[in-house]
């Protein structure tokens, strides 16, 4: 009996999993996860500081580094490259929204109802940047990655959340549009 491409492909899956099970349970693997775990513990901490700014530039900083070391085809350097313009947008508005009366022309242009939340609030280019990018983690977190691994990414899509909310207060202080 023949062997059909689909049992020689489920054969060498198998195979594939079976190496990286005992490739885990090496003493450097071992090591990447403790790694790992202390990203990931960062990350949380980073998210809970409530620091906008810390949180932006822990997330400037991954991007950063995935591009210069992980980056292995056109499309994922030009993503990260997009990334890294979108979070630099945000730092950018993130000065903007901390000075009122500028803030407020930029409310004034963005009038349109399509640029506007449901709040009525600017959809300025930082709230499109924090949609893009947790689209981009959504999309990284679909990955064939490890537990830890999609464990940051979803620590960094929940700060990056955390961040987007941060600046909607900011926003809404701007504006004169503070909730109690």
């Amino acid at each position: 009996m023949t062997e059909t491409i689909a049992d020689s492909l489920t054969k060498i899956a198998a195979r594939e999993k079976f190496f990286t099970q005992k490739l885990e349970a090496t003493e450097l693997a071992q090591a990447r996860t403790q790694a790992r775990q202390k990203m990931l513990s960062g990350l949380k901490a980073t998210g809970q500081s409530g620091n906008l700014e810390r949180i932006i530039a822990a997330e400037k900083s991954l991007v950063q580094f995935d591009l210069k070391e992980h980056a292995n085809s056109k499309n994922m350097a030009s993503s990260l490259t997009t990334a890294l313009e979108e979070l630099e947008a945000i730092e950018t508005n993130i000065g903007l929204v901390g000075k009122p009366k500028r803030y407020k022309e930029i409310n004034l242009s963005n009038a349109q109802r399509k640029l506007r939340d449901t709040r009525d609030l600017p959809l300025d280019g930082a709230r499109i940047a924090f949609r893009s990018h947790i689209a981009r983690l959504l999309n990284s977190d679909k990955t064939k990655s490890d537990d830890h691994e999609k464990a940051i990414i979803q620590a960094r899509q929940q700060n990056i959340r955390i961040a987007e909310n941060l600046y909607i207060q900011r926003q809404e202080k701007a504006l004169g549009w503070e909730t109690a």
